[in-house]
C-alpha cells in the first residue's frame, strides 16, 4: 500500500499536468479564432463601398475557414443523409453553403454599429464554447451568443451557434425536416426547394 499510493499520486499530477495546458490552450485558441472572425465580418459589415457579390464573397470565405460545413450541413440534413448518394451530398451541401451564405448576408446587412465582445470560454464535452455579447446600441441591449468549437483537422471549427440559447443548427434541422416531408420525403425534393429559395433570396 505505501508504494501503490505514491505511484497513484505521481500518475494523476502527471495527468493534470498534461492536460491543464492542452485544455487552457483550446480555450485562448477559441477566443482568439471567435475575436478575429467577428472582427473580420463586423469590418465586412462596416464597409458600405462593397456590393451585394462581394460582401458575400467575403462571408463564404469567412465561413470556409471557421465553419465546419460539411459536418453542420450533414447534421442539419439529418436522417436522409443516410439515404443521400455521393452526388446528392454533394449538390446538397453546395446548395446549403449558398444558403446560408445569402441567408445571413441578407440579415446582416442591416448593420448598425453592433460590436461583438469575447467575454470567456468554458470546456464544451469535446470541444470549447466562445462566450461572446453583441452590444446592440440601436436598441439599447446585449445579446448572448455562445459559439460551439470542435477540432476538424488541425483547427478548432465552428459548429453551432447559440443566439440567447437559441440552437441555430437545431433551428435549421426542424426547417429543413419540414421541408424534406413537404416534397415528397426525398432528397432530390429538399435539393429542389434549396435551389428554389436561394433564387428567391437572389431577387430580394
Amino acid at each position: 500500500m505505501k508504494t501503490v499510493l505514491p505511484r497513484l499520486f505521481s500518475a494523476l499530477l502527471l495527468f493534470v499536468l498534461a492536460t491543464a495546458p492542452a485544455a487552457a490552450d483550446a480555450k485562448d485558441d477559441g477566443r482568439s479564432m471567435v475575436q478575429k472572425m467577428a472582427d473580420q465580418v463586423v469590418a465586412t459589415l462596416a464597409d458600405k463601398s462593397i456590393g451585394r457579390a462581394a460582401r458575400e464573397a467575403k462571408f463564404r470565405q469567412i465561413l470556409g475557414q471557421n465553419f465546419d460545413m460539411g459536418t453542420i450541413g450533414a447534421w442539419v440534413m439529418g436522417p436522409p443523409w443516410r439515404q443521400a448518394t455521393p452526388q446528392q451530398r454533394a449538390e446538397y451541401l453546395r446548395l446549403f453553403e449558398n444558403y446560408i451564405v445569402k441567408v445571413y448576408t441578407g440579415q446582416l446587412s442591416a448593420y448598425s454599429g453592433e460590436k461583438v465582445t469575447v467575454v470567456g470560454a468554458e470546456d464544451d464535452g469535446e470541444g470549447v464554447a466562445v462566450v461572446t455579447n453583441v452590444a446592440d446600441p440601436k436598441n439599447d441591449r446585449v445579446i448572448p451568443v455562445k459559439w460551439r468549437l470542435r477540432k476538424a483537422g488541425n483547427q478548432l471549427k465552428v459548429r453551432d451557434v447559440l443566439v440567447e440559447n437559441i440552437s441555430m443548427s437545431q433551428t435549421q434541422k426542424r426547417e429543413f425536416a419540414s421541408v424534406f416531408q413537404q416534397r415528397g420525403g426525398t432528397v432530390d425534393g429538399l435539393i429542389a426547394a434549396l435551389r428554389e429559395k436561394i433564387d428567391e433570396l437572389d431577387k430580394q
